[in-house]
């Protein structure tokens, strides 16, 4: 067992490298470009460079293999080099296309060679022998090498914004990242704030408000990415007269969490459009936007201002008891229309929680998949929806496609639109003080690769 452990351990470092013919196999790069290496956000310094070969990634052995404490021989008559770390082995033959690892035979897609006086070996015989994640970043041209977690921990709310966690878990598109993947769900608010800073979590899909608060009290995490870009509506009785905030005068509406980002945006475009909150409007606020959705569908309500998925609750619940209801104002337009920015609120992204903030190479390799995944849900919505239905008890599959077709849903940059999220909370601090924590965030909030 030992010896396997070393040996595993080995080829793994040895090997992740040359992931990058995994990953990167169909690139075509200039020979020109330097290829860069970082073994756990480390530098290797080769003073042979690494060369892409056909599409494949070669390295030098010595430097990649001594970056994790293994010991590299050379057998000149066999022309064979070899790996050894505690009992274990690995040996390579210049120009052949079968490795031994303790022995046994390990094929390989391209054979070792020698350069300038270096055993350069392809990347994807190293990422495939041993157990670290490899990632190609092609814009800069780098290879990164990374200890995996055993368990990547993802949180989120039922809402969009998570819905693509379900698919980096079950098509192990998070692989590079860790040996397995499991989404954790938080019903309230409360219940996500909470379990992201309890030190299991690794990544949150949050509100970009809770994300500045925590920060503001002293939670070490950073903001990834914006991802939601608006999901608020007016939701109500189909065919009542209301296609405008000031078509709302006088009526009475339902608003869900008092002080919240539902409350704070609607009563902050209300009062854009003109009208005065203590005489114009009569809300009602209760508990949850879940409440909230049941007062609509029971015709207990005639108007409330809610999210996805709530909308979609409210207006599939209301069908199956023979009522119509509809999303008669969608408030990111409004907020364009208030602010004269574009129709789009930054509401909620993707965060890097304490357990990783120090690994940029894991956070680089989580962002690049989240992306992905999300790309994969926009193009594919009832596959994601059934990924979903059966991640999510009690969720189903029609319910999870509405509430993603009424999100506004592209992966940004947290970095890039710096002065949008700065822009929205300094609205939600006008409405309540304490909602990101006293303060704008600074600039440590907002993630940025090496």
């Amino acid at each position: 067992m030992m010896k396997n452990k070393w040996l595993v351990k080995a080829c793994a470092l040895l090997m992740a490298v040359m992931m990058l013919g995994v990953m990167g196999g169909q690139v075509n790069v200039a020979a020109s470009r330097a290829v860069n290496v970082r073994v756990d956000n480390r530098p290797i310094t080769f003073d042979v460079n690494p060369q892409i070969v056909r599409g494949r990634v070669m390295v030098p052995v010595r430097a990649i293999v001594e970056a994790m404490g293994a010991v590299v021989g050379w057998d000149e008559d066999a022309r064979t080099v070899s790996i050894t770390i505690g009992e274990a082995t690995v040996s390579l033959t210049i120009g052949a296309l079968t490795a031994r690892r303790n022995g046994r035979a390990v094929e390989l897609d391209a054979p070792a060679f020698i350069a300038n006086g270096r055993t350069l070996v392809p990347l994807r015989f190293i990422s495939e022998t041993l157990q670290y994640g490899v990632t190609w970043d092609e814009s800069r041209m780098r290879v990164s090498i990374m200890s995996r977690l055993e368990r990547l921990n993802m949180l989120g709310p039922i809402a969009p914004l998570t819905f693509p966690f379900f698919r980096l878990r079950d098509e192990q598109a998070a692989s590079p990242i860790a040996r397995e993947a499991q989404v954790h769900i938080a019903r309230t608010v409360d219940m996500l704030r909470a379990q992201a800073i309890t030190g299991d979590m690794h990544f949150a899909a949050l509100p970009t408000y809770v994300a500045a608060n925590l920060y503001n009290r002293g939670v070490n995490l950073r903001l990834v990415n914006v991802a939601v870009w608006g999901n608020l509506y007016v939701v109500g009785v189909e065919g009542i007269p209301v296609r405008s905030m000031e078509d709302l005068r006088g009526r009475r509406i339902v608003i869900p969490s008092r002080g919240d980002t539902p409350d704070l945006v609607f009563r902050f475009l209300a009062a854009g459009k003109g009208l005065d909150l203590a005489r114009d409007l009569q809300i009602d606020y209760v508990p949850s936007p879940m409440e909230a959705a049941g007062l609509l569908a029971t015709g207990r309500a005639e108007l409330a201002v809610l999210s996805e998925p709530a909308a979609t609750s409210a207006v599939m619940s209301a069908q199956q008891q023979g009522r119509r209801l509809a999303r008669l104002i969608t408030l990111r337009k409004i907020w364009g229309e208030v602010t004269g920015t574009p129709e789009r609120i930054p509401q909620a992204g993707i965060v890097a929680l304490p357990a990783v903030v120090d690994r940029n190479d894991l956070i680089q390799a989580f962002s690049d998949a989240y992306t992905q995944a999300a790309l994969w849900t926009t193009a594919n919505p009832n596959d994601m929806s059934a990924l979903v239905a059966r991640g999510i008890e009690g969720v189903q599959a029609p319910a999870a496609a509405s509430a993603l077709q009424f999100s506004e849903f592209r992966v940004v940059p947290a970095r890039e639109v710096r002065a949008e999220l700065e822009h929205y909370f300094l609205t939600l601090q006008q409405m309540n003080p304490d909602i990101i924590g006293g303060r704008l965030p600074d600039e440590r909030f907002y993630w940025q690769p090496d």
